[in-house]
C-alpha cells in the first residue's frame, strides 16, 4: 500500500505500508521474543492467550528462518502489495515445486508437510491474532508514514536516512548499516528506496536489497521497553563462560565433529561432551545432523559475529 511518494536526484522514494511484511515480523518477534524487548509486553499476551499456537511459531522458526523466509527472498517484490488474506490464498496455490524454486535463495528446500504447516500456522495466526492487530495499526502507521515524508521532502532523503537509526551511517556515495557486519549500498545502484515503519522492527532496522530497489524498514516504539537483558544474550554469555566449552568452541570452529571425536580430543567422556554441546546448543551456538549412526555438530559463527552488535545496541 502506498501512502506517498517523492523523487529525488533520480531516485523514486515510495512511502508504504505492507501489512504481510508486519505480520511476518510480528510472528519472528514472538517466536524470538527475548530478542525483542521493545516487544515483550505484547508477545506476553498473545503467549498467555494463545499458548498451543505461539508453541507452534516457535517450533516452525528454524524452518523459516525465523519467519523471515517470505520477506527476504526476490519474490517479496511481487507480495509486498497485497494484503494479507491475499497474500496467504496465493502462497496456497503454489505446488511444492514452485514453492521451492520460491525459496531456493533462502538456501532450503521443503516437503509438503512442512509448507503446509507454515501456511496452516500463518493463517491460524492471522485469523487469531494478527486482523484484529492490524485494523488497530493500519491508521496508525499511515500517520506515521506521512509525517516520515514530510521531514524526507523538506529536509532530504539522505538527512532523512540518517535519523533513521544509529548504526545506519550514510557516506557520500553509499550506505552503511553496522550489524554483525557491514552491509553497504552504493548510492548510484539504488533507483527506488520503499520507506516503511515498523511497530515490530525496534529496536533494529530493516534493509533488503534486490536490484535496484532498497526497503527500508524504520522501528517505531509503541510501549515501554522493559529494563532488562535478553535471556538469549545471557544464556550466550554463560555458555561461553567455560574453559572447556570454548576448548569444544575452538575445534568446532575448525571443522564440524561428532561427541566421540571432541571426547578423544579433550580427553573427558562422551558424556561429559554432550553436557557441553547441550549448552552450546541451548544458547543457539551449534546445529547438528545425522550422519548415519553419528550426530555432527557445527558451530554457528554468525551468532559470535552477531554478538557486539547486540552488545552495544543493549547498553547503549
Amino acid at each position: 500500500m502506498i501512502i506517498d511518494k517523492i523523487e529525488e536526484n533520480g531516485i523514486e522514494v515510495m512511502f508504504s505500508y505492507f501489512p504481510a511484511w508486519e505480520m511476518f515480523f510480528s510472528m519472528h518477534v514472538l517466536a524470538q521474543p527475548d530478542h525483542h524487548m521493545g516487544r515483550r509486553k505484547w508477545s506476553r499476551a498473545v503467549e498467555e492467550k494463545n499458548p498451543r499456537l505461539t508453541e507452534e511459531i516457535r517450533d516452525l522458526q528454524d524452518l523459516t528462518g525465523g519467519w523471515t523466509i517470505l520477506i527476504d527472498i526476490p519474490a517479496w517484490d511481487t507480495f509486498r502489495q497485497m494484503e494479507i488474506p491475499e497474500l496467504l490464498v496465493c502462497l496456497r496455490r503454489k505446488n511444492i515445486y514452485e514453492w521451492n524454486e520460491m525459496i531456493l535463495p533462502f538456501g532450503r528446500k521443503m516437503d509438503i508437510r512442512e509448507r503446509d504447516r507454515i501456511l496452516d500456522a500463518a493463517r491460524e495466526y492471522y485469523q487469531l491474532v494478527f486482523e484484529r492487530e492490524e485494523m488497530l495499526l493500519r491508521p496508525y502507521i499511515r500517520r506515521i508514514l506521512k509525517e516520515e515524508r514530510e521531514y524526507c521532502a523538506g529536509k532530504g532523503l539522505w538527512n532523512w536516512c540518517r535519523r533513521i537509526h544509529p548504526r545506519l551511517v550514510v557516506r557520500e556515495d553509499y550506505l552503511t548499516y553496522l550489524k554483525n557486519r557491514e552491509y553497504t549500498f552504493r548510492k548510484k545502484e539504488i533507483q527506488r528506496i520503499y520507506a516503511s515503519v515498523s511497530t515490530f522492527v525496534v529496536p533494529h532496522l530493516w534493509l533488503y536489497k534486490e536490484g535496484q530497489a532498497l526497503d527500508i524498514v524504520k522501528g517505531i516504539q509503541v510501549e515501554q521497553p522493559e529494563d532488562g537483558i535478553p535471556e538469549d544474550m545471557v544464556r550466550i554469555f554463560k555458555a561461553l563462560a567455560n574453559p572447556t566449552r570454548l576448548k569444544v568452541v575452538k575445534l568446532l570452529l575448525k571443522d564440524v565433529h561428532t561427541i566421540q571425536e571432541l571426547s578423544g580430543y579433550l580427553s573427558i567422556s562422551e558424556a561429559g561432551v554432550f553436557k557441553h554441546l547441550k549448552a552450546l546448543d541451548d544458547a543457539g551456538l551449534v546445529k547438528k545432523k545425522r550422519r548415519g549412526a553419528y550426530v555432527e555438530y557445527h558451530f554457528q559463527t554468525e551468532i559470535i559475529d552477531f554478538i557486539p552488535y547486540t552488545f552495544y545496541e543493549i547498553m547503549g
